[in-house]
């Protein structure tokens, strides 16, 4: 028996489809240990499960429908409270365990805090060309309150110790020790002006290869997804958000894995956060269906 079988909870399946054989496999990594602000995130995927079992199955960026289709939904990971060390090696094993038994399925993790990615990214080792993430901040700090693995430093971990591509979008709060880092490490930022740019985004999208997209609810506007730990004024809007992501697919990549973080139910108003969360998947899934390029099969 594997992580998955000793380690994953049974809860409803995403959007109440039938859980069966699919080109999809979603798994729930409720981990918010190291959140500074305000806690919950643990919450958001049975609570983004739930307002997605209210949303109808048409895809306003694709024009599909999938109502008939279905999802390998594995549940949540269950993880030990407090332990974080612990907590991201299980992560780990149980996303490179997963992708040993799905390698040609669009895996989708529903967080948890911004930390899970860090494990998810290094489970996939290798097969990763491109890591883009969509976040109103960078977390690029080399350490936060006196820890090196946090919510607030993940992606200065990955950049630092793996060897990938990594393309930021969408932000827009950021510390001196993050800035200077951009600057030094070279790596590529589109703040949040240069993200309204559909053309130009574009253009970044052209060569990422074998991608990952990480998507921090947070990127978006508070005016639209209030349910978030660290709210940040003067974001995206989710169909300007959708377009970028619809250009990932188009741009004859090979999206490998997607992740939705930071969605907190403690603090969302009417369970809009949570709604909107599971309109992105059902969107990304269509994406994913009809931009699916057989070469990389």
């Amino acid at each position: 028996m594997g992580v998955l079988d000793l380690l994953t909870q049974e809860t409803i399946g995403f959007a109440c489809l039938p859980k069966a054989n699919s080109a999809w496999i979603l798994l729930g990594i409720p981990f918010d240990s190291t959140t500074t602000y305000k806690p919950g995130t643990r919450f958001a995927p049975d609570s983004v499960r739930s307002a997605s079992c209210n949303l109808e199955f048409y895809s306003l960026l694709t024009g599909l429908i999938l109502e008939d289709d279905r999802i390998n939904d594995l549940g949540n990971l269950v993880l030990p409270p407090g332990e974080v060390e612990k907590s991201l090696r299980i992560i780990e094993d149980a996303v490179r365990e997963l992708r040993g038994l799905y390698p040609d399925a669009l895996t989708i993790f529903i967080g948890g805090e911004h930390l899970i990615t860090y494990p998810i990214v290094k489970a996939f080792d290798k097969t990763i060309d491109t890591l883009v993430v969509f976040d109103a901040h960078l977390d690029l700090r080399s350490e936060y309150l006196s820890s090196k693995y946090n919510h607030a430093t993940f992606l200065r971990r990955i950049v630092e110790e793996l060897d990938l591509n990594v393309l930021h979008i969408g932000s827009r709060a950021y510390s001196k020790d993050e800035l200077d880092y951009v600057k030094s490490s070279g790596l590529k930022v589109l703040n949040i002006l240069e993200s309204k740019d559909l053309e130009a985004v574009g253009k970044e999208f052209e060569n990422l290869g074998r991608t990952y997209v990480s998507l921090d609810i947070d990127v978006i506007d508070p005016a639209y997804a209030p349910g978030v730990g660290n709210p940040e004024p003067l974001g995206m809007d989710p169909l300007t958000l959708l377009k970028v992501v619809k250009k990932i697919f188009e741009s004859n990549n090979k999206v490998i894995g997607f992740d939705l973080v930071e969605v907190n139910p403690l603090v969302d108003v009417n369970d809009v956060t949570s709604a909107l969360a599971g309109k992105i998947i059902l969107e990304v899934m269509a994406m994913d269906k009809a931009f699916r390029n057989t070469k990389w099969l």
